[in-house]
């Protein structure tokens, strides 16, 4: 086992007694939460000041001590205590570290219920003169109806928050020790005989004052994923929202080491299709190439925006309805490509899109319109699926996305090289205006990026990227299909032989424009004629002149074009 983690919810059915149990000792670990970082303010603004880490660390130390005798004081369980030591140290050792940085961070503050009326915060902006009027007229309506969530509490060993089954095939249920002993309120709980369901040992009957039980309920997918000895239960979090409780269960999950070959996945991430995937041989072949995926993901984003825009206007509110569904797209999304990633034993290639992704999450300027372009950033989900796929891949044993530079992967034609901005002509279409081979755009930009993943693993520092790209398209140019595999004919055109790729306007060297009829013409030489044709375009070349490639323009730098032409 090796630190990977994973974090499973549950839901707990308490009855109504053990659901007042629950809330009693969650409100009281909320108020000496608040209570403790008030007292240790002024020590840790102290601590900010200590330039040497390790002296921090331990100033940080004593600090968490002083923590546990007031929550001892507080009358709290001796595991609950020890988890809310852990949450204080967490959230001031995170200030202190942030105010090291330079960064402006705020001392954590307990959030207090404010009554707001929408109409009339609504009025005051609608009458503004000023802009300091209008932002606090906006920073009223940003308040209604948001009331402070619960403070969940924590259980920091798992022997305090265990899951147990009854007998070897009963329920689920969860053993809390919450309640001191000598409490007046505690009752008898009975544990019967049953197994760990996290890790399958057996558990004998017995009898706690200081514990209660109550049952979990979880899909099968949670139990076949987490129980029955695949992980090992750590920590766990109690939490409430409305009148439900949950338990979220950390577990360690067993890693795999997969020994790799030397293939490429490519991912490319698009604006209107959020995924598309090839698979190259370590020489660039491609084996693999799906359609793009996960359109449905900007869709139901659209959909909630315009449903949200229509519950403002008529109850003054709105909720974020499309989290759910589109985290679940992603997530069957990254699903796929995992399970391609094992099949082929091969490591992920990603473009390296970390300005698209500032551009996402950098707050505007107060009181300034939404831009069309963050919010088209945001309907790709740019971030999260690599978050995601990351985890995924470390569970499957593979390594982590190698990030590859996005420059011109859209707009490359995997057939000859040629790069131009004018091969694509619209969103989804790709055409080579030298060689005239045509695909989905967004594949072809996968292919790329599978082919740069390839290249980068000989790469040393100072060389360049382009002269070996180009050296790997030259080289396939020898096969049947070019390398191209499943996209030697993804737009109804054949290829006689591999015949050299010249520019598409160069009347000299043999290549006719016809529309979609083919056409044989032999060069002055008379040497060996060989037809290839493509969409429309139809070009021959002598045995003198195989082997003669256009490579386009293979610097570095760029197309104002968005993310997903490279």
């Amino acid at each position: 086992m090796a630190g990977q983690y994973l974090t499973a919810v549950f839901e707990m059915r308490p009855t109504r007694r053990k659901a007042a149990v629950l809330e009693r000792v969650r409100s009281q670990v909320e108020e000496a939460f608040w209570s403790i970082l008030e007292e240790v303010r002024a020590d840790a603004e102290g601590i900010i000041a200590e330039p040497d880490r390790k002296t921090r660390v331990a100033e940080l130390r004593k600090l968490q001590a002083r923590a546990l005798t007031v929550a001892r004081a507080s009358n709290l369980n001796e595991p609950v205590s020890n988890g809310l030591v852990r949450d204080v140290g967490m959230a001031v050792g995170s200030y202190i570290e942030l105010r090291r940085g330079g960064h402006e961070a705020e001392w954590p503050a307990q959030s207090q219920p404010q009554p707001v009326v929408y109409a009339s915060a609504l009025t005051a902006l609608r009458t503004a003169s000023t802009r300091d009027q209008e932002n606090a007229a906006r920073d009223e309506m940003s308040r209604a109806r948001r009331e402070p969530q619960p403070r969940p509490f924590t259980l920091a060993r798992a022997r305090d928050a265990l899951i147990v089954r009854k007998g070897t095939s009963g329920g689920l249920s969860v053993v809390l020790n919450l309640v001191p002993a000598d409490d007046p309120r505690a009752r008898l709980s009975i544990l019967h005989e049953g197994i760990e369901a996290s890790s399958g040992e057996f558990i004998k009957a017995g009898k706690s004052r200081s514990k209660i039980i109550v049952p979990l309920s979880c899909s099968k997918w949670h139990e076949n994923k987490f129980l029955g000895g695949k992980a090992i239960l750590r920590s766990s979090l109690v939490l409430r929202k409305g009148e439900r409780w949950f338990l979220q269960a950390q577990f360690e999950m067993p890693e795999r080491d997969l020994e790799l070959t030397e293939r490429s996945i490519g991912i490319d991430r698009g604006i209107v299709n959020p995924v598309a995937v090839s698979v190259v041989d370590r020489d660039g072949a491609i084996l693999e190439a799906s359609e793009p995926r996960g359109a449905e993901i900007g869709q139901a984003i659209r959909e909630s925006e315009r449903q949200r825009r229509a519950e403002q206007r008529r109850r003054g509110h709105t909720r974020r309805r499309y989290a759910e569904r589109v985290d679940n797209s992603l997530h069957i999304l990254a699903n796929e490509i995992v399970r391609t990633a094992v099949r082929h034993r091969a490591p992920v290639s990603l473009e390296k899109l970390d300005e698209f992704k500032k551009t996402i999450v950098t707050p505007r300027p107060k009181g300034g319109h939404k831009g069309g372009w963050r919010r088209t950033l945001k309907r790709a989900q740019l971030g999260k699926l690599e978050q995601i796929l990351s985890y995924k891949l470390a569970l499957a044993g593979l390594p982590q996305p190698r990030k590859v530079v996005a420059g011109g992967t859209s707009i490359t034609c995997p057939s000859c090289g040629h790069r131009d901005g004018k091969n694509r002509p619209e969103q989804d279409k790709f055409l080579c205006l030298s060689c005239g081979f045509t695909a989905h755009a967004d594949v072809v930009g996968a292919v790329n990026i599978g082919r740069r993943g390839v290249v980068m693993r000989g790469v040393k520092k100072g060389d360049k990227l382009a002269p070996k790209e180009r050296d790997m398209v030259m080289a396939l140019r020898d096969r049947d299909d070019g390398g191209l595999g499943p996209l030697a004919n993804p737009g109804g055109w054949v290829v006689a032989d591999r015949a050299s790729a010249v520019g598409a306007d160069d009347q000299s060297a043999g290549v006719t424009s016809m529309a979609g009829q083919k056409s044989l013409h032999a060069d002055q030489n008379g040497g060996n004629t060989v037809l290839a044709e493509r969409v429309g375009l139809v070009f021959s070349a002598s045995d003198e002149d195989d082997g003669a490639v256009e490579s386009g323009d293979y610097r570095r730098g760029g197309s104002s074009r968005p993310p997903n032409e490279g």
